[in-house]
C-alpha cells in the first residue's frame, strides 16, 4: 500500500513542475525534493513520524512555492480581488495567484486539495524561484481539512 502511494506521488511529481512533495499518513512520512538543475528525483526518504505520549505528531508546514522568478500577483488583475484568501479551500490544480516575468504571466496552481493557512507574499512583490507563497494544510479525502 505504501509502495503504491509512493509510486503515485512520484508519477504526480514527474508530470508537474513541483520541486518538493511531502506526504504523511498513519505515522509514515514520505518526502522528496528535486535538486537544482536535475530531473525528477527517483529516491524518497521514509521517516517515521515522531510521536510523544498522547501528543499528535508535530508536522512541518507545507507551502505552495514559486516556480519562477518574477512579480507575484494574488488576483487576475489589479482591480480584481485575490483568487484566494486565508481559509479558502482549493482543489488540486486550482490557480491561487500568478507570477509575471518579461510581460508574461504564469498561473501558480495548488499541487493538492488544501486550505490556505497564510499568504506569505504581498500583491505586486518580487519573488524568487522556490520561495514559499502560501502556507497550506492538506485536505482529507472528503475535501475537508
Amino acid at each position: 500500500m505504501l509502495e503504491d502511494k509512493l509510486t503515485e506521488l512520484l508519477e504526480f511529481a514527474r508530470n508537474t513542475d513541483l520541486q518538493e512533495v511531502v506526504w504523511e499518513k498513519n505515522g509514515a512520512k514520505i518526502r522528496f525534493r528535486r535538486g537544482p538543475g536535475k530531473g525528477p528525483s527517483r529516491t524518497a526518504d521514509r521517516v517515521p513520524a515522531e510521536t510523544g505520549a498522547g501528543e499528535p505528531p508535530a508536522s512541518e508546514p507545507i507551502y505552495i512555492r514559486s516556480a519562477m522568478v518574477g512579480t507575484f500577483f494574488r488576483g487576475d488583475t489589479s482591480d480584481r480581488p485575490p483568487l484566494v484568501v486565508e481559509g479558502t479551500l482549493v482543489a488540486s490544480g486550482q490557480p491561487v495567484g500568478s507570477i509575471e516575468a518579461m510581460k508574461i504571466r504564469k498561473d501558480v496552481v495548488s499541487p493538492m486539495g488544501c486550505r490556505i493557512v497564510k499568504s506569505l507574499v504581498a500583491d505586486g512583490h518580487s519573488v524568487e524561484y522556490g520561495q514559499p507563497l502560501f502556507e497550506v494544510e492538506p485536505a482529507n479525502g472528503n475535501g475537508h481539512v
